[in-house]
């Protein structure tokens, strides 16, 4: 059976609130994991036939150890710094062969020059995910938050639900549930 995999890497909640809302958009048309990369699977299945990965722009590009490190310095947040991000995990994953519609998003501060400045992380993701054979499904999507430890901008999470049955439909596989059962 046909299923969906979204993959994200978050901090502060709202890379993970949009990975979930996305996969909320999903799920009416394919059963749906959301996991963070640290616990991503190291080799994706025949299964999978939708990936979705993503994670907020740091210092202009997808997070590293230093810029996580840093993140948690500034924020005053105390917690383990995951050595394992999104970055890694696309570094290492092994795809299945064949057709694997994928696609990438990042959480970004609301601010107009970032927003048509830093395309960073997404450009990144979706580079990592032609690499290894994904055909991209949707232009990346990037997801406004207020401050660099959020909340996401009020409509956010909406419309990263709406984008999620987006990427079904154009992956083809709206009816794969149908067909399934």
């Amino acid at each position: 059976m046909a299923r969906a995999l979204v993959v994200h890497e978050s901090f502060f909640g709202d890379a993970r609130t949009v990975a979930q809302a996305i996969a909320a958009g999903i799920a009416p048309y394919l059963p749906v994991e959301v996991v963070a990369a640290a616990d991503a699977p190291p080799e994706i299945g025949p299964d999978v036939r939708l990936l979705v990965v993503g994670g907020p722009n740091h210092r202009a590009g997808m997070p590293t150890r230093a810029t996580r490190q840093y993140a948690m310095d500034v924020s005053g947040t105390e917690m383990d710094v995951p050595v394992t991000g999104l970055h890694e995990w696309l570094d290492a994953v092994r795809l299945p062969e064949g057709l694997l519609a994928a696609a990438a998003f990042d959480t970004r501060l609301e601010h107009p020059w970032i927003l048509s400045h830093l395309d960073h992380a997404a450009r990144t993701e979706e580079r990592l995910l032609l690499r290894d054979g994904a055909v991209l499904v949707a232009p990346a999507e990037h997801f406004r938050v207020t401050t660099g430890a959020g909340p996401l901008v009020e409509g956010e999470a909406e419309r990263a639900g709406r984008w999620g049955t987006t990427l079904v439909v154009r992956a083809g596989l709206a009816s794969a549930r149908a067909s399934a059962g």
